[in-house]
């Protein structure tokens, strides 16, 4: 099939009505504040309104360091009396210490809301902790516990501290 001079004038007019109907599309109101659900488009992006599924986060993405999504730990934490679960963590005994990891561990370079995690790290021995290392991010808020006490053991556990950032009381127990 050849195009022929006059042919042009033809798709001319077609091809305004589709440009037109494109700019229309991007005055709606969806495409300024994104979807309604964070499953729908890009975790870490500034028009997210919750954070993605931890599977969606891709460790060495921009501000995504590593994600323990599909393991058997699970924690139940509770913020000032507000119960969080989170589950598909591990448990593991690396270098003399016994860690508890569960969710997303992000960086300040992951835009929009941060995602859940849970992070624990004591020495291997077991039984009962303070001041460990223990981070509790939940409901989009970081707490770094780093006033904090607890009983662990390969099989489980628990704990309690304060935030250094928000007073409100935070306890909890966890299961590998």
């Amino acid at each position: 099939m050849t195009v022929k001079p006059g042919d042009l004038r033809t798709h001319r007019p077609l091809a305004g009505l589709a440009l037109t109907i494109l700019l229309a599309a991007c005055g709606r109101e969806e495409a300024r504040t994104g979807a309604s659900s964070a499953e729908s488009h890009a975790p870490g992006t500034t028009l997210a309104t919750a954070p993605g599924a931890c599977a969606a986060y891709i460790p060495g993405t921009a501000g995504v360091v590593g994600a323990f999504c599909s393991g058997p730990a699970t924690v139940k934490a509770f913020v000032a009396g507000k119960e969080f679960d989170l589950s598909g963590g591990t448990c593991a005994i690396v270098g003399g210490q016994f860690t508890v990891k569960l969710g997303v561990v992000s960086t300040p370079a992951l835009g929009g809301p941060k995602p859940d995690y849970f992070g624990l790290t004591v020495p291997a021995g077991g039984g009962h902790f303070t001041n460990a290392d223990l981070t509790l991010n939940v409901g989009g808020k970081a707490y770094v516990l780093t006033t904090n006490s607890g009983d662990a053991s390969p099989a489980g556990g628990t704990f309690t501290g304060a935030a250094t950032s928000d007073p409100a009381p935070v306890t909890g127990s966890f299961t590998c």
